[in-house]
């Protein structure tokens, strides 16, 4: 489920961790605070 709605997302793997792709960002506003315990915000683009 994204933002409410089922979604098909395609995931390579390398190893043992899944790898997620920013395709599923299209039409978002992503902002990560990269530190320990940082905040990671995703909004809808208005």
């Amino acid at each position: 489920m994204w933002n409410g709605t089922e979604r098909v997302i395609p995931v390579l793997a390398m190893g043992r961790r899944p790898l997620i792709g920013t395709a599923l960002l299209q039409d978002y506003h992503l902002s990560i605070d990269f530190c320990e315990g940082g905040t990671v915000l995703v909004d809808d683009i208005i």
